[in-house]
């Protein structure tokens, strides 16, 4: 995964093309939730958390028993661009999206040249857009040998790094289109009761040794104001480098 702003979320926000075969609207089950969920006073509609909250509450949700075969590598700032015009139903400006997407577009200024370009890419550009309305479903990559706090023998877990529900990131060669969660908060550590695990994951951080961090995901909303794609956190790996997991949920 491109390196992202200090800011970024440290998910491996690492994800296979297979649309999912289930509905994308929540279940029945859902609507009192996101009822209780709501700002109850005036104080609550001046916390910015709590609006947050309620309003993560209104937007469709995934499954969590969708197979992890089913989701799709996000690694790129286009595929964030093409998700973000898929879920936000906007028309797509293919000049400036040509512009980001093509090196030919963008260094040719001979207008004729420049028209034949959009006029040949359009149709790529219309199959990202479609196929990112059918794959909502997304895997995020993260490695580096600090994701990490060290062990926390009171809760038993390792907390993760920057792992919040206001941080955000973005992929450098498309800067413009940002990934952040809408629930981060309720992944912000790692369980992990058996000693003899939890002394291999410290073995691992006191050496410095990289670990990967594989957050799976569902494209819920577009934001706008932000050029945002807001993504609910389903399920999170930790790894180590030849890829065996030492602890997820």
């Amino acid at each position: 995964m491109k390196k992202t702003t200090i800011l970024a979320v440290q998910i491996a926000l690492a994800f296979s093309l297979a649309a999912c075969s289930k509905k994308d609207e929540a279940p029945a089950a859902a609507a009192p939730a996101a009822a209780s969920a709501a700002p109850a006073s005036l104080a609550d509609l001046q916390n910015p958390q709590a609006v947050n909250k309620a309003v993560a509450a209104t937007l469709p949700k995934g499954d969590p028993a969708t197979p992890l075969s089913a989701y799709r590598k996000i690694d790129s700032g286009h595929q964030v661009m093409f998700m973000y015009y898929a879920l936000s139903n906007m028309p797509a400006p293919y000049d400036e999206i040509a512009k980001t997407y093509s090196d030919e577009y963008r260094r040719t200024s001979d207008s004729f040249q420049q028209r034949d370009i959009l006029k040949a890419l359009q149709p790529r550009i219309d199959g990202e857009i479609a196929g990112a309305k059918n794959g909502r479903y997304v895997i995020v990559d993260q490695q580096d040998s600090r994701l990490l706090q060290r062990y926390d023998f009171e809760k038993k877990s390792f907390a993760i790094n920057d792992f919040s529900d206001d941080r955000y990131t973005f992929f450098n060669d498309n800067s413009q289109y940002t990934l952040a969660t809408t629930n981060a908060a309720d992944f912000s550590a790692f369980k992990v009761t058996d000693e003899a695990k939890a002394r291999e994951i410290e073995g691992y951080l006191s050496s410095y040794k990289p670990l990967r961090l594989e957050t799976y995901a569902y494209a819920q909303d577009a934001d706008p104001s932000n050029r945002r794609i807001k993504l609910q956190v389903l399920k999170v790996r930790l790894l180590d480098a030849r890829g065996t997991v030492l602890a997820e949920m």
